[in-house]
């Protein structure tokens, strides 16, 4: 395909997306139920997690409406940050949470799943959005003012470290922290993972229609698992479910970018077992205990290969 084509191809795309979104804007939403938000720090198989939901005909898929945005077109400086009405984004931030928990379909590259899915209503009209987003800092703004079902993914900070190290993302991260000289990137990261992870999981305390899952649960058991959320965002569990888990939990294809939804899970949850060397776990694991969040405190969740 020569440029352009792919430029035709992106001006049909987002011309499409602009129409569907008119005409959401001027018709009552799909979507009647309680919204489902997949929310988790970065890096921790939401995307995986969500492509496996969305597999479901009764929820209509979107990825981080509102995280791609302010990164990508609103010049946003960071994906993990509180949201309060005293941040200077607050505005952009909210005006795009407003659209998409409004069933407005965003017009950013990658994030709607399925244009259909936003079409007036028909038999087929998924009967619920499902949102993904990556920002736990912002539970409870989202709790505050959307009151969606809450699913809190939660991964291993080690798991997590790595991902953001290959990504090249470690460093520049660990800045948000101040106050630690001294301390390396790992350490840094694993206290900023688990601080901002306990305080998202506090908020699911303290909010009834919430429920915490485990990354390596779902890797373990993923039937069942899987099987399990969908019955808490009240859907059925779709009919091809075991060729879907077989696509996306025991996949053989390549997976050196990092970014693909349908792979072996099992390798994907220990890789950072096989990659990190002793003194980065000590880090990682030193800077998360200094943090609050009482998940992956055994001496058993710390053994390298």
């Amino acid at each position: 395909m020569n440029g352009f084509q792919q430029n035709l191809k992106k001006i049909r795309h987002v011309t499409g997306l602009f129409c569907l979104r008119l005409l959401c804007k001027f018709t009552s939403s799909n979507f009647f139920s309680t919204p489902v938000l997949l929310l988790s720090y970065p890096r921790s198989g939401s995307s995986w997690a969500g492509k496996i939901l969305a597999t479901s005909a009764q929820l209509a898929y979107v990825r981080e409406p509102v995280t791609q945005p302010y990164l990508k077109k609103f010049d946003g400086e960071r994906t993990v940050f509180h949201v309060e009405k005293s941040h200077k984004d607050i505005n952009i931030y909210k005006n795009l949470a407003d659209d998409v928990f409004a069933g407005l379909p965003s017009l950013h590259k990658g994030v709607v799943n399925n244009k259909r899915d936003f079409l007036p209503s028909t038999s087929k009209t998924p009967q619920r959005l499902l949102i993904k987003e990556v920002n736990p800092a912002a539970a409870a703004f989202y709790c505050q003012y959307y009151k969606p079902l809450l699913l809190l993914l939660l991964r291993h900070p080690a798991a997590v470290a790595l991902s953001f190290n290959e990504r090249g993302w470690l460093k520049k991260h660990g800045e948000l922290l101040e106050g630690t000289s001294g301390k390396d990137d790992w350490w840094r990261f694993g206290k900023l993972y688990g601080t901002y992870m306990a305080e998202a999981v506090e908020i699911t305390g303290h909010y009834k229609n919430a429920r915490i899952i485990h990354y390596e649960a779902l890797v373990n058991d993923p039937k069942q698992h899987y099987s399990d959320i969908f019955v808490s965002c009240g859907v059925d569990v779709p009919e091809n479910f075991e060729s879907i888990i077989e696509r996306y939990c025991h996949s053989k294809d390549d997976l050196s970018s990092g970014y693909q939804t349908k792979r072996n899970s099992k390798v994907t949850s220990e890789k950072w077992k096989n990659k990190l060397n002793a003194q980065q776990l000590a880090s990682i694991r030193e800077g998360f205990f200094e943090s609050n969040l009482n998940f992956y405190r055994e001496p058993s969740d710390w053994v390298l290969k």
